[in-house]
């Protein structure tokens, strides 16, 4: 069973990983290693955060040396303005390792609805291409109490039991690594794995101030929302279900 530090994680996932026991955010370190020219597969892990990120300026919170932290540097030939779908892509590769759906654009629900795991991608582009990605993953793994004024959140050793997270942490760079990869063939493959792991598709939901139903994905990862008004794309924000 792997050990879940420096030299164990390098064992499980046959790379050098940079471990961090407390660091302000996994985020902020690969960012940094990525614009020094870190290669495609670096991986920044912490066992705890002090400025964890997440989508829309949130912090994410998790439990010291329970859960998984972690930030992936992805060097993918494509165009800056399909970097969007790595989101998606990386939430179908979650989803599988999870048994989760996936609420648009990427948090991974179970089947209680409960959230188990956050994405945060962030791009360098400039001059027509993808400089570099990197992908940010906060998973719910083997913490059961949570902070009152977190909104139903949930883990793998709720549903399954406790977790070795040096071999979760294993499958799932694998399958984000697979998934994002598909992206060099063009958006088709990603986008009907997506819709295939869909949590809302076909139900009424609300983003912000759009009330409607969740139709399907536009090409670019929107989502498309069947309003009195037509269908609108909407490109960021939260999705609410209304029943």
């Amino acid at each position: 069973m792997p050990s879940f530090d420096a030299a164990g994680l390098s064992e499980a996932l046959e790379r050098d990983v940079v471990f961090f026991e407390r660091c302000e955010s996994t985020q902020v370190e690969a960012r940094r290693l990525a614009d020094k020219g870190a290669p495609a597969g670096t991986l920044v892990v912490a066992n705890s955060q002090s400025g964890g990120k997440g989508r829309l300026g949130r912090t994410w919170q998790a439990a010291a040396g329970k859960n998984l932290l972690f930030s992936l540097v992805l060097r993918p030939p494509i165009a800056p303005e399909r970097a969007p779908l790595l989101c998606l892509a990386t939430a179908v590769a979650l989803a599988d390792v999870l048994d989760c759906r996936i609420k648009w654009p990427n948090d991974l629900l179970d089947k209680q609805g409960r959230k188990h795991c956050g994405i945060l991608a962030e791009m360098d582009a400039g001059g027509g291409f993808l400089r570099h990605a990197v992908i940010g993953v906060g998973i719910n793994v083997n913490q059961v109490d949570f902070p009152a004024e977190l909104p139903n959140p949930g883990s793998m050793a709720l549903v399954r039991g406790p977790q070795n997270r040096a071999n979760v942490l294993r499958d799932t760079v694998f399958q984000i690594e697979r998934w994002c990869a598909q992206l060099s063939g063009g958006n088709d493959v990603v986008l009907q794995a997506w819709r295939a792991r869909a949590a809302h598709l076909g139900q009424r939901v609300r983003v912000g101030e759009i009330d409607g139903i969740a139709r399907d994905l536009r090409d670019d990862g929107a989502l498309l929302i069947e309003t009195e008004r037509g269908v609108v794309p909407v490109l960021a924000g939260d999705v609410q279900l209304i029943v």
